[in-house]
């Protein structure tokens, strides 16, 4: 029984509570409106009262013009340019550098050997044939080209080459012939073993193309 009183007194003293917050919340809220509204008269009741404009009245059979002060008219000197008295162009026109400059001069081609230069050559220029020697195997013949009195070249118009032995001898030996006849500037070649024949022909045939070629 006494807890139930306790509960009931709680209950009770809870709910006053809240009615007394809510009255304390109703009275601010009313004071708080009776303060703004007071002041609100307040500054409604300062305000100046308005003030009645005056309107421009414009005369239509009268016009006022109002003078306007005249400034003083200020005259600034004038400043005239000095005059500068140019003197006539009279140097000549010199001509410019291009055109000075002097005309190219033709190249001469190189003197050619005169006579005089080969004097002491044995040969005179110009392609010479041996005459037909022979190689037992077959016929050979040579022509040599004479170039500034020297031996240029020396070439085979015919050698033997109906047999293959024949064939392959002359394909090495021929090239050695040609280029020790060159080198010693004359007919006096070594024999080459295994072509002796060839050899001697070869020797014979080259000896008559440079008597050919002699000087006389």
């Amino acid at each position: 029984m006494q807890n139930r009183r306790l509960d009931r007194k709680r209950s009770l003293l809870h709910v006053a509570q809240k009615y007394v917050v809510s009255a304390f919340v109703a009275v601010s809220f009313v004071a708080y409106a009776l303060h703004e509204r007071h002041n609100n008269v307040d500054a409604v009741g300062s305000t100046p009262p308005p003030q009645p404009t005056r309107s421009a009245e414009i005369s239509p059979t009268r016009l006022v013009v109002t003078s306007v002060p005249v400034l003083p008219t200020v005259v600034l000197p004038t400043v005239t340019p000095p005059v500068i008295a140019v003197a006539p162009n009279t140097a000549p026109i010199r001509p410019t550098a291009a055109s000075s400059a002097p005309p190219p001069t033709a190249t001469k081609p190189p003197a050619t050997p005169t006579a005089a230069a080969n004097k002491n050559a044995i040969y005179k220029d110009g392609l010479f044939k041996g005459k037909i020697a022979d190689a037992f195997f077959g016929p050979l013949q040579v022509s040599v080209l004479i170039n500034n009195g020297k031996i240029a070249d020396v070439q085979f118009i015919d050698y033997p080459h109906d047999r293959r032995t024949s064939v392959r001898i002359n394909n090495q030996a021929n090239p050695r012939l040609q280029s020790e006849a060159i080198q010693k500037q004359s007919a006096q070649v070594n024999i080459i073993s295994g072509a002796t024949l060839t050899s001697r022909a070869f020797v014979e045939s080259l000896q008559t193309a440079l008597d050919s070629a002699k000087m006389k």
